[in-house]
């Protein structure tokens, strides 16, 4: 007798499927190099780090030098070993080490430093890690930038404390059982920071996303030319737009402040005594609370209002409010040039 197999009449969407098992065109995946001890990143993808051990590197340059001298002896030249630069090699290969060779005493820290879009927070992944605790090797996550001591967003106007931005971390080979070094971290604006300091040898893999956000308060500024929005969602926050650059401000419309200070006929541009007001000026830092004002404005006006030029290396518009008011700007800003002298309105020493 013969084995008749019956299929079910809905076994043909199930072999269908079964052709799906190659996978479609890879999506393309942006992969970047960390070279720059200050490594300004604004795309998505992975930043990949990777430092070799310095006794290696010495090797490879001694064995080049042992070749050039061979390659000068050969051809009768009189240049000796210590004579200009080998060819191939990059300023600063010896960064860490002494004029003997030792390894200096205070390794560089360096950064990626992570900005996105105005309406956006930043989210990293540690996909790898090798900062070897031991050798005195350290990261750490830092939700927003910091610069020369100076934090953005300001230590003041951040929601969360300082000891809660900032994240340290190493490898410690001795623990055990071994942990994962796999970490993932998220900012609370569009800036954010990794930080590593790695003596020896290490290496690291970062992927770098973005995610849009429906209530942006704190925004470090890329663009050079474009309109932003402040609002305080009539919550009792202070948010700040600062730009890395002079710049030329203007307001496109504004309402900020009480019933009687917005009844106001014009914009009070020196607005001292309400808590709520709009600050505008700028400083050589990131902390918005050592920045020289050049005007506090407050009132209600949908009328743009004049251009004032912010020369200094930090421009900061702040947006201060106690929670009373439902406060909101817009402005312009563009980066300043010379033609702007005339409209300068403060000057830092630059």
């Amino acid at each position: 007798s013969k084995l008749v197999f019956f299929l079910p009449f809905q076994a043909w969407p199930s072999v269908k499927r079964s052709f799906e098992i190659f996978p479609n065109p890879a999506v393309p995946h942006n992969v970047h190099t960390v070279t720059d001890c200050m490594h300004v990143a604004s795309e998505a993808g992975d930043y990949i780090f990777k430092k070799l051990n310095p006794l290696s590197s010495a090797l490879n340059r001694e064995t080049a030098l042992l070749e050039l001298e061979a390659a000068g002896a050969g051809a009768g030249a009189g240049t000796g070993a210590g004579a200009g630069v080998l060819p191939g090699a990059v300023p600063g290969d010896g960064a860490g080490t002494g004029a003997d060779g030792q390894e200096a005493a205070s390794p560089e820290v360096c950064g990626l430093y992570v900005i996105g879009e105005p309406d956006t927070i930043v989210e990293i992944t540690m996909k790898h890690y090798d900062a070897n605790c031991e050798t005195g090797a350290l990261m750490a996550f830092v939700d927003g930038w910091e610069l020369n001591g100076e934090y953005f967003p300001g230590i003041k106007d951040h929601h969360r404390p300082l000891e809660e931005r900032v994240y340290e971390f190493c490898n410690n080979y001795r623990q055990w059982p071994r942990v994962s070094n796999k970490k993932f971290f998220r900012s609370s604006q569009n800036a954010a920071l990794l930080q590593y300091r790695i003596p020896t040898r290490g290496s690291f893999v970062a992927n770098v996303r973005f995610h849009k956000i429906t209530q942006p308060c704190n925004v470090l500024v890329q663009d050079v030319a474009a309109m932003y929005k402040m609002t305080n969602f009539g919550q009792a926050r202070n948010c700040t737009i600062s730009a890395l650059f002079p710049a030329v401000v203007s307001l496109a419309s504004l309402r900020i402040g009480g019933k009687s200070v917005r009844a106001q006929q014009k914009v009070n541009y020196d607005c001292q005594m309400p808590s709520d007001r709009l600050e505008i000026g700028g400083s050589a830092g990131l902390d918005a609370l050592g920045m020289d004002q050049a005007s506090a404005v407050c009132g209600a006006s949908s009328e743009p209002g004049p251009e004032q030029a912010i020369f200094c290396g930090v421009s900061t518009v702040r947006l201060v409010s106690s929670g009373r008011y439902q406060n909101q700007a817009a402005l312009v800003l563009r980066k300043a040039d010379v033609q702007d002298l005339d409209i300068a309105t403060l000057m830092c020493a630059l």
